[in-house]
């Protein structure tokens, strides 16, 4: 490999490093708030809805900044081996870079796997921006799974649909999370469910979840000027999904969308705070559910 083609790739590198840079500190803003939040009301616990998005949180921090390392690394290494093919130029040898391209592979395997997290977090932003707009066409047509509007009873969210379910984790809490429709059972009103973030899994894990603790994501966006009543009211409780996770917690509607192509501003209960509620964060309308109570006997 040539010196300007390593010089092409150091650029390019630091591009990289840069991107990851402004991709990051939204996160890291959100981190120094919550413990500015946490050290001015010192006197109060700390709930578990609120360990959980700031362990969310650190996990996708912490994902940032092994890949901004690498990157960094790899710009080093760029550099050696840029100085070392001038060296060798200058003294008639000619570098092998065999080995140096095993390494490479081997890293860029490793770039590969850090990426996923941050790739997810991009995707879910991009599919809720992509959500289609309702355009009613007859005085007939169906407008559930418009905005607010939930699903019929009769519906069944189709293998490879996206919807909030409710599992039980690791630590044997029941939680709501974002998954993926596998399979649907009609007979036993079963699902079969797989969670979208496959951080450190070799595969995603899998539930089965009674149809009840199964709720389908909406299907289009509501325009505030034309279906006011496809948005949640003020103040109502909701469940939505907290920013950089794939987890949805209890939270009240703080501000409705102002137009079609703006989110909600959530609050999210917290007893961190003195009013039991965290500031308002954007959340778009696909990622914005009806509150459910979860009770412990639903799975099978």
């Amino acid at each position: 490999m040539s010196v300007p083609q390593l010089l092409r790739e150091l650029h390019q590198l630091i591009s990289q490093i840069s991107d990851e840079t402004t991709h990051s500190e939204p996160t890291l803003v959100n981190i120094g708030k919550a413990h500015e939040r946490i050290q001015s009301e010192i006197k109060l616990s700390v709930s578990p809805y609120f360990r959980t998005k700031l362990r969310g949180l650190y996990s996708t921090a912490g994902e940032d900044t092994k890949r901004t390392l690498e990157l960094v690394n790899h710009s080093l290494e760029k550099i050696t081996e840029i100085k070392a093919l001038r060296s060798s130029k200058r003294v008639g040898r000619t570098l092998t870079s065999a080995a140096f391209v095993a390494e490479q592979e081997a890293q860029q395997a490793v770039r590969k796997s850090a990426m996923r997290r941050g790739v997810l977090m991009s995707m879910l932003q991009q599919t809720a921006k992509e959500l289609p707009l309702f355009e009613k066409t007859s005085a007939k047509q169906s407008q559930s799974l418009v905005g607010s509007n939930a699903a019929g009873n009769n519906y069944h969210a189709k293998p490879g649909d996206q919807v909030a379910a409710l599992v039980e984790t690791s630590d044997g809490e029941d939680q709501w999370i974002l998954a993926g429709v596998a399979t649907c059972s009609i007979g036993t009103s079963t699902y079969i469910v797989e969670d979208i973030d496959e951080e450190g899994k070799s595969v995603r894990d899998r539930h089965s979840v009674s149809k009840s603790y199964v709720i389908p994501l909406p299907k289009y966006k509501a325009d505030p000027a034309i279906m006011p009543n496809a948005l949640f009211p003020l103040k109502q409780k909701v469940m939505a999904l907290y920013p950089q996770t794939t987890c949805f917690y209890p939270g009240l509607v703080d501000a409705r969308p102002a137009h079609a192509g703006a989110d909600y501003l959530i609050s999210f209960e917290d007893n961190s705070y003195v009013e039991g509620y965290s500031p308002a964060l954007e959340v778009p309308q696909r990622y914005v559910l009806a509150w459910k109570e979860p009770k412990r006997r639903h799975r099978h």
